[in-house]
């Protein structure tokens, strides 16, 4: 592997930062702050989710388990898997593959980071619609609307 044989130690810490950061995405314009504070959240680990709570030994998550039951509360189990979404889910589904049908026949991991940061394959037009489309999902939900604490 080419981050093994890294020539120094800073080679070895560019080359390990690629593999484990996602590329930036050029410019996105979206004017929603309230939504892009919860969309930030949810891309760093620190939402209101369950899991992300539990691993951050909130006193109110004594587990990652979602109220639906059917497993943890993860930012992909919320986005595409929770029962209590269902219905804007479809809502969610159908505006992506009105801007690229390819996009939902990816794995749930990637439609996720697609939803959550966009893809440097699109313009930032496009990537912006993919984030306020994201950012609809997110506040419609109302899963966010109580106090964090």
């Amino acid at each position: 592997m080419a981050v093994r044989s890294s020539a120094s130690v800073s080679a070895f810490k560019s080359s390990l930062l690629k593999i484990i950061r996602p590329l930036p995405n050029r410019l996105i314009y979206v004017n929603n702050p309230i939504g892009l504070k919860l969309l930030t959240r949810l891309r760093l680990g620190l939402s209101h989710l369950r899991e992300h709570k539990f691993k951050h030994n909130f006193l109110d998550s004594l587990n990652p388990l979602c109220t639906c039951g059917l497993e943890a509360e993860t930012t992909t189990h919320f986005f595409l898997r929770c029962h209590h979404f269902s219905v804007l889910r479809l809502t969610l589904l159908d505006k992506i593959r009105h801007i690229d049908n390819q996009i939902l026949n990816q794995t749930n991991d990637f439609i996720t980071r697609v939803l959550l940061f966009g893809d440097n394959k699109y313009n930032s037009i496009t990537n912006s619609d993919i984030i306020k489309i994201s950012i609809e999902y997110i506040i419609d939900s109302k899963r966010f609307d109580c106090p964090f604490m």
